[in-house]
């Protein structure tokens, strides 16, 4: 049996923070904060798979996410307003592998929980 893929959660808002930590928690999942202030790349690095759960709207966030993909193994998931269409878009471009509003987050936050750790196949 393979190792698990990590969930880094890299979200400011702390109820909201507190929400997804308490269900992956519920579920299972190995979530762990990104600490505040160090480039989402470092707090990622040496994990192996990862998948990134990320709040498009923090401020960075975009370099962030160009950064943090040049590592091997690593996904992520950004949220957004639903009125934020130029931001998805400029998401994707930055390298974001899925994109839902704060809504589709909510509605289907276990379901992407368990995808997190599924995302990548255990390591040889």
């Amino acid at each position: 049996m393979g190792c698990m893929s990590v969930l880094v959660v890299a979200v400011r808002d702390l109820l909201f923070r507190s929400r997804i930590c308490a269900a992956a928690e519920r579920l299972g999942v190995d979530a762990r904060l990104a600490p505040r202030g160090v480039p989402l790349a470092d707090a990622v690095r040496g994990l192996g798979a990862a998948t990134v759960l990320v709040d498009l709207g923090e401020r960075g966030m975009l370099d962030e996410i160009r950064r943090a993909k040049q590592a091997p193994g690593v996904r992520v998931v950004g949220f957004l307003g639903h009125l934020e269409a130029a931001l998805a878009q400029a998401a994707a471009e930055a390298g974001a592998d899925e994109i839902l509003s704060r809504g589709q987050l909510v509605q289907r936050l276990d379901d992407v929980l368990r995808a997190a750790t599924a995302a990548h196949p255990p390591a040889p």
